[in-house]
């Protein structure tokens, strides 16, 4: 298993239950609403993308193809999170 492998889950939780932009995260049938960002999010952690790399991907999300106003404080501690999981599965 690769390390991409191995973050695809983790990064998919941590979107579903940390970022959560649009407050989906007990609907059943929206598990999968953020699945189109994970592999990119994992890809960015496996090349070493800074946490401000990160935070920056997901406002970007929030706001751009959203259209939300954009949480910065939440898409940085997320951010600091997702980095967190390079040290973990690397």
């Amino acid at each position: 298993m690769t390390q991409l492998d191995s973050l695809r889950g983790i990064v998919g939780r941590i979107l579903l239950n940390d970022w959560d932009p649009i407050g989906i995260r007990s609907v059943a049938q929206a598990q999968d609403e953020y699945d189109q960002y994970v592999m990119p999010v994992a890809r960015m952690i496996v090349a070493g993308e800074s946490e401000v790399a990160l935070s920056n991907y997901l406002l970007g999300i929030e706001t751009t193809a959203m259209g939300l106003a954009g949480n910065p404080d939440r898409t940085r501690i997320v951010a600091e999170k997702l980095a967190g999981t390079r040290r973990s599965t690397g």
